[in-house]
This record gives C-alpha cells, structure tokens and sequence, in this order.
C-alpha cells in the first residue's frame, strides 16, 4: 500500500515492511531530538537550584523512567506499525484518541514544543546579536520557526537524514564548554563544591526531567513505527536515552554551577564558543522542531482527515505565533519554560499508563490476542469502538493525580494511577456488564 501521496508518511495507516528501517537507522533518527536546545537549557534550571550530586541523582531517576515508558511505547509502535494517535484510538476509542491526541499532543507537543523551541531560536540568536531588530527574540522566533517548518513537510525522510548530522556536535560543543570551565575554576572536582544560589526539590527536579521529555516518550511510536524489529526499536532506545541524555543534561548543569548564568547559550558565548553556539542553533533546533511539528502534524490529520503535509503548515503556523507572541512578552526569561516543563511530566505519564494497559494487559488477557502484531491492528471492514469510557476516565483520574498529589513523583503517580484506574474501572464494568465502549465504526483502506 503506498501512502496517500509521497509526503503523507502512512499517517493514517500502516508502515509497510518494506518502507522499514534497521537498529542504525533508529538510533540516529532518536538521537536527533538531542540536538534540542531545551535539554542543555534544562540542565540551567537544574544547575541553579541543584547541587551536582543532586542533579546526578534526578537526571538518573528521571532516564530510568523514561527508559521504562519509551521502551514499552517504542515497542507497540514497532509491532503496530501505526502512528502514536492511531494506537490511540484502542484504549480510548477513534473519537477518544482523535481527542486525546489533540488536546495532549497537538497542542503540548506539534504546537507547544514546536513553539518553545522556536522561542529558543530566538533567545539564542538575539544572545549572538542583540542590537539587532531583525534578530530580536520575537522576530528571530518567527523567522526561525517558518524554516523549521519546511522539513516537516517532507516528513520521515528529512527527519533521519537531518539526525545523523546533530548528535557529534552537541557532544563537542559541550565537551569544549566543560573543558574551558573545568581549565578556569580547578579542574571537575570543583562542581561538586559548588552550592547553587536558587533551591529545587529532588521530586520537583525529577518531575521537570521526565516533563522534559515525556512528550518524546510517548510519541515514540511515530519514529519506531518505521523499525524492522520491536528489538531494534528498544535498543535504540535505550541507547540514545541513556548515552546522550544525561551527558548533555549534565554537561550544562556543570557549566551552570560553575559560571552562575541559567542561560546556557550565553555562558558559551562568554567562553567564546560564538561559533559552536551557532551550530547548535542551525543544525539542533532545526531537527528537534521537525520532530516537534512531525508528531503534531500527524495527531492533527488523525484529528482532522487532511493529509500531513496540510497539518504540519497549519500547526506549524499557529506554533510560530506564538513563539513570537512569547518572544515579544518575556524576552529571555526561563520561567514559563520550566512551567511548561513541570505540567508536561504531571499529565502526559497518564496517557502511558493507559495504553499500556490496553496493550499488554487487556489485549492478550481479556480479548486473548496473544500475537503483540494483532493487538494494535485494524483489518478493513471490521469495526471498532468510537469512545472507550473506561480509557477516557483513567486518563482523567491518572492526571489528576499527577498534578495535585504532591507526594512522592508526579510522572510516576500518574503513570501507575492512570495503569491501575484503567484496570480496575474495566473490570468493574466488565463485571457489571455495563457497555463501556460506546458506537462503532468501520475501518477503511485509509482510517478517518
């Protein structure tokens, strides 16, 4: 089955076998959304309310989580060969995941990363000139965000080739940035003396390292989709999250401590690393939002049946509005990025809980397919279910959870709340005989 037209990307259907990619491939392809900008400035907020000891311990924390989330994501999207939003649609119903998928990616991940991260763009580029109109934080974020928007059109294709450029020179940049702070102020044993001037919470801190990249672990499926095998699609996984995540993270967290400036950009700049910030801006903003807009632009058409390329202008276009509306409004400050943060790693676990109760619990032990290559799979004319009350009010009950229970870890409470609500509620109704999965539709060549 070839996609609706060259740019779709089977956005509202199955890869096929032979449009697969290797481990290799995956690995890159996943890597590439390290060339985001956002990780080494969440590594400021840590490093001004974080000792390095603490630091270690919540990005640790924080990697073993996403671990666990993406590998279990990465896996349903190799098996189901469907995009995040389609998957969806299992647990919580075609409108349920049409709705879901647009309230909690569309809009916290195609248009509020995409719009964060243009917003970056700007802040980076006004550091780099900053009496320039033309390259104030506002106006930088619109121009910049408006080229981000031309590989996303294109789709998977542009996403991995752009990836294998990223990832050697983040790690060079930060590399020669901790290499001029260690020669300037005694060597890396110093870091550990350092006590930041700013106090942040262990749990807070953990829950702003997961809510950086939760969004990313929960859409896994739209990258892992294209891998040949579920394995490949963990391993490169779990390779790129736990060899460049922390690096970088921490990385920026050591030049925080040791210069005392939150913003990352301009604290290279100072050690003269003009060029290599740079490149960081180019190369690393550019990969990131193309996943950013990528992702939305394919929740958008499971939302609305227009083809992916359409979506990725109109969100790419409500995104960039208001990266500028931002740069325009607050400048360089780093407070309503870590909100955004925060909020991501409360809600967004909730929605893992339940898919992966769906899939792994329900799937092969309530409706016995065994095979994980039939759990997520729709065959034309059959039908399915329109709304999944039970999925739909786990999610609800898991995010609630996450936002206001202040005990413990936000992402997890949500996680396992959301996990267990769903089973629980599906049981009871199930016990009851009390019809939960409401309507039916049929399924096309091409969903809707």
């Amino acid at each position: 089955m070839e996609p609706v037209n060259k740019f779709d990307d089977y956005s509202r259907e199955k890869v096929p076998e032979r449009s697969r990619y290797g481990l290799y491939n995956m690995f890159f392809t996943l890597s590439g959304v390290f060339g985001a900008i956002a990780v080494i400035f969440a590594g400021g907020v840590l490093g001004t309310g974080e000792t390095f000891n603490q630091a270690v311990i919540a990005v640790v924390a924080g990697v073993v989580i996403m671990s666990l989330i993406g590998s279990l994501t990465s896996a349903i999207g190799s098996y189901s060969g469907l995009s995040t939003y389609e998957g969806w649609r299992f647990p919580f119903g075609r409108w349920g995941g049409k709705i879901s998928g647009f309230v909690l990616i569309t809009i916290t991940t195609g248009i509020g990363w995409f719009a964060v991260e243009s917003w970056f763009f700007g802040v980076v580029i006004n550091e780099i000139f900053p009496n320039n109109p033309f390259f104030s934080v506002g106006a930088a974020a619109i121009w910049g965000g408006a080229l981000m928007i031309l590989s996303t059109y294109i789709g998977y294709r542009a996403v991995s080739s752009l990836s294998y450029f990223i990832i050697p020179q983040h790690i060079w940049l930060i590399l020669l940035g901790l290499g001029f702070i260690f020669a300037i102020h005694g060597g890396f044993g110093s870091v550990f003396t350092i006590v930041p001037a700013g106090h942040l919470s262990l749990t807070a801190a953990i829950t702003d390292v997961v809510g950086l990249y939760i969004a990313g672990t929960l859409i896994a499926p739209d990258i892992t989709r294209f891998a040949r095998k579920p394995r490949d699609a963990v391993i490169a996984w779990n390779l790129h999250m736990w060899i460049f995540y922390p690096f970088l993270v921490l990385g920026a967290v050591a030049i925080v401590l040791m210069t005392g400036s939150a913003i990352i950009t301009a604290d290279m700049l100072t050690l003269g690393m003009g060029v290599g910030v740079i490149i960081i801006i180019v190369l690393g903003q550019w990969i990131i939002n193309t996943i950013n807009l990528y992702s939305g632009s394919l929740s958008f058409s499971n939302f609305v049946p227009i083809s992916r390329e359409k979506s990725s202008l109109i969100v790419g276009i409500v995104g960039v509005a208001m990266a500028g509306y931002w740069g325009f409004s607050s400048g360089s400050s780093l407070a309503p990025f870590e909100s955004f943060i925060s909020i991501l790693g409360e809600i967004l676990p909730a929605v893992g809980g339940v898919v992966f109760a769906e899939f792994f619990i329900i799937k092969p032990y309530v409706h016995k397919i065994k095979d994980p290559v039939e759990r997520f799979h729709f065959e034309n004319g059959k039908t399915y279910d329109q709304l999944n009350v039970a999925g739909i009010a786990a999610l609800a009950i898991g995010s609630a959870t996450g936002i206001f229970v202040s005990i413990g870890i936000a992402a997890i409470n949500s996680l396992v709340v959301a996990f267990s609500a769903y089973l629980m509620i599906t049981a009871v109704l199930e016990k009851m005989k009390i019809n939960y999965r409401l309507g039916k539709y049929e399924v096309k060549e091409v969903l809707n």
